[in-house]
C-alpha cells in the first residue's frame, strides 16, 4: 500500500464529497450500503489493474484505451508512449477518466485532469520504482517518449454488491 494516513482521508472525503453531489440515478445504484470506503480502496487496488482510460480529441469524441494503472498516493497513474494519440489528447485537454471493472464484484470510476510526468518531471522518482517492481523494468526503458499521467481527481466513486468481501 502506498498511501499515508493522509492520502486515505483525503480520498474517504473525495468519495463523500462524490456521494453527496451524485445524481439520484448515481445514488439508487450506489447506494451506501454498496460503497466502498477509501481503506477497502486502496487495499483492493494494491498492484497493477487494469482500466479503461478515456481521453476526448481535438473534435471533443470520446476515445477509451485498455491501460495498466497503478494506485499510488491515492491516485492512478497509467504509462503510455510518446506516439500515442491519448498522450496527444491529455496534452491538448487534461480532462480524463479512469473505470477499473472486474465483472459484478466491484466498479472504482475516477474523473479528474491528468499531469504528465516525464523521467525528469517531479513525480518520477517517486513512481518509476513502483512501476520498475512490479514489470522488472522501468516504463522509461520501453520505448520513445514513455510518460506517466497521474489522474488528479475531482470525483471518485467505488461499488461492490458485496463490500464485506473487501477488507479494510
Amino acid at each position: 500500500m502506498f498511501e499515508s494516513e493522509a492520502d486515505v482521508r483525503e480520498l474517504q472525503a473525495l468519495i463523500d464529497r462524490t456521494f453527496e453531489r451524485a445524481n439520484p440515478y448515481l445514488a439508487g445504484i450506489v447506494e451506501p450500503e454498496r460503497r466502498l470506503s477509501a481503506r477497502q480502496v486502496v487495499r483492493y487496488l494494491q498492484g497493477k489493474k487494469h482500466v479503461a482510460f478515456a481521453t476526448v480529441n481535438a473534435k471533443g469524441e470520446p476515445r477509451v484505451s485498455p491501460l495498466d494503472g497503478v494506485f499510488v498516493c491515492g491516485r492512478f497513474t497509467v504509462s503510455t508512449g510518446g506516439g500515442a494519440a491519448r498522450l496527444a489528447h491529455v496534452r491538448a485537454n487534461r480532462a480524463c477518466s479512469a473505470t477499473h471493472m472486474d465483472g459484478d464484484n466491484v466498479g472504482i470510476v475516477v474523473h479528474g485532469h491528468a499531469t504528465i510526468i516525464g523521467r525528469d518531471d517531479d513525480g518520477a522518482a517517486e513512481l518509476e520504482p513502483i512501476w520498475r517492481d512490479i514489470y522488472g523494468s522501468s516504463p522509461f526503458d520501453w520505448g520513445e517518449g514513455v510518460v506517466f499521467m497521474r489522474i488528479e481527481p475531482s470525483s471518485m466513486w467505488a461499488y461492490a454488491p458485496h463490500p464485506d468481501s473487501f477488507p479494510e
